[in-house]
């Protein structure tokens, strides 16, 4: 089933948090619906326990007051503290109803009803004219009674208002285990939630940035395609046809390139064995002159055949993957192949080649390193005085190779070391070079090729002047520069 995704991304980011805030939200909700119930049933039972304990408390009192009334009107025989026994009756007896609406929540309906009873009996007999002292002494009994069993009401109260604060501290305990569970439920569904919403955005974002490094790194061959909202998707197709663009240019530019090549190596061919037609005398004898000037002929003619094909190479290194093809590179075989390459230009200017090559293997692709020596070999040649030595060295550091070739030139300003590495960068030329100049190119070209080996090149002064290039080379390449 395929997932269908919103309509943008930024509706994917709103969807994706809220997602992940539905569950604390609703975790926040019920968390606060049982905070708010707690809190109901925690006022109303402590309502609950405030107005019974002033009530049994108020009711003690009033015993009290209508005994000591009682007393009274015992001993002294006046109306008038009957009319006082009254009002404190009718208080107390509002007292007890108040008390009976809340008996069943403290378990004192009995008690109450026989309170009640006992002030009945109590004030029966302070109605009468005459009382026995058998009579008089049951009405002081009955509110000895009465105080007994006020005591009673009120003791049941605490019994109440501690059973309420029990089952409060339950109850809180209860809603603070369920939140700690909810929690521990809701954090991994979180993490589920995030992690998905994750994946969910970083899908497209991860195709896209595939797609953009396929186009940097020249594989224009990959359809790029994006999956997810419709803004990445348009996005992605737009990167598509900046493929198809690419690609298009890049044909062009190669039919181009071996157009120029034809059209270049054709005539420069037909000269180049024509100066060697004339050098070998098939056409007749040469002067001594003529013989000088076939042979510049012929050198500048195979340095245009060079030129052509540094363009060549550079076009196809900078637009094309680097296809490495390693295999055990002898490099004292390699310095005398370069040495005898580089030979007419050495002897033409009198110069002294000193290879050594350290005894030395090397995992690499020994056509792209001989180009990368040859450059380099090629600029010494250039830049060094006539009659003067050129160092070839190969020594082993750690576990690297370092190739050095070593002039005694003008050397390189520090200045413009990082430059020349720059594609169509030159240095300043030599004051006696009368040859063709040069394309810029052939340092860039050593750098793309010496960065596939995953190595590196670096410029340094000669002593006691000129220039010192090291290319550095893994003895055992990773598995990243393959």
């Amino acid at each position: 089933m395929q997932l269908r995704y919103p309509g943008s991304f930024l509706k994917l980011l709103l969807i994706g948090f809220g997602l992940v805030a539905l569950p604390l939200v609703l975790a926040l909700g019920d968390a606060y619906v049982a905070l708010e119930k707690l809190t109901d049933r925690s006022e109303k039972a402590i309502a609950q326990a405030v107005r019974i304990t002033r009530l049994s408390r108020e009711l003690d009192e009033q015993i009290t007051g209508l005994d000591r009334i009682a007393r009274q009107q015992l001993v002294l025989g006046e109306r008038g503290l009957i009319d006082a026994y009254t009002t404190r009756r009718a208080q107390f007896i509002d007292t007890v109803e108040q008390l009976q609406q809340n008996a069943r929540a403290s378990n004192t309906t009995q008690e109450l009803n026989a309170l009640a009873d006992s002030e009945a009996t109590a004030w029966e007999g302070l109605q009468r004219d005459k009382l026995t002292p058998a009579e008089t002494r049951k009405v002081i009994e009955e509110f000895g009674h009465m105080h007994s069993i006020a005591a009673e009401v009120l003791s049941r109260a605490d019994i109440h208002i501690e059973r309420d604060i029990r089952a409060l501290r339950a109850q809180a305990d209860l809603a603070r285990t369920q939140l700690l569970w909810r929690l521990l439920i809701l954090i991994p569904v979180g993490l589920i939630l995030v992690g998905g919403v994750i994946v969910l955005i970083r899908r497209p974002i991860r195709q896209l940035g595939r797609g953009i490094r396929d186009l940097g790194d020249g594989l224009l061959q990959q359809r790029i395609i994006v999956s997810g909202p419709r803004d990445l998707e348009a996005l992605g197709h737009q990167l598509d046809w900046l493929r198809l663009r690419l690609t298009e240019v890049d044909d062009q530019k190669m039919r181009f390139l071996r157009h120029v090549s034809h059209e270049l190596k054709t005539p420069l061919t037909a000269i180049y064995e024509g100066t060697h037609l004339l050098s070998d005398e098939v056409t007749g004898k040469l002067t001594e002159d003529q013989q000088e000037v076939v042979a510049i002929l012929r050198s500048n003619a195979g340095r245009l055949r060079q030129l052509i094909e540094n363009l060549l190479d550079y076009s196809g290194i900078r637009f094309k993957p680097m296809l490495l093809k390693r295999e055990p590179v002898l490099l004292a075989s390699l310095f005398a192949e370069l040495a005898a390459d580089q030979k007419l230009a050495l002897t033409a200017r009198k110069l002294s080649l000193l290879p050594d090559d350290g005894g030395l293997t090397v995992e690499a692709d020994r056509e792209k390193l001989r180009v990368v020596l040859d450059n380099l070999l090629s600029n010494a040649a250039k830049y060094a005085p006539e009659e003067s030595i050129i160092d070839m060295i190969a020594r082993q550091v750690d576990d690297d190779v370092h190739i050095e070739i070593a002039d005694l030139g003008p050397g390189i300003p520090p200045d413009q070391r990082e430059r020349v590495f720059e594609p169509f960068v030159q240095g300043a030329p030599p004051p006696d070079d009368v040859s063709i100049k040069g394309t810029g190119l052939g340092l860039s070209i050593v750098q793309e090729l010496v960065t596939a080996h995953g190595g590196s090149v670096t410029i340094r002064d000669n002593k006691p002047c000129g220039t010192r290039i090291t290319v550095r080379l893994p003895l055992q390449p990773d598995s990243q520069s393959q």
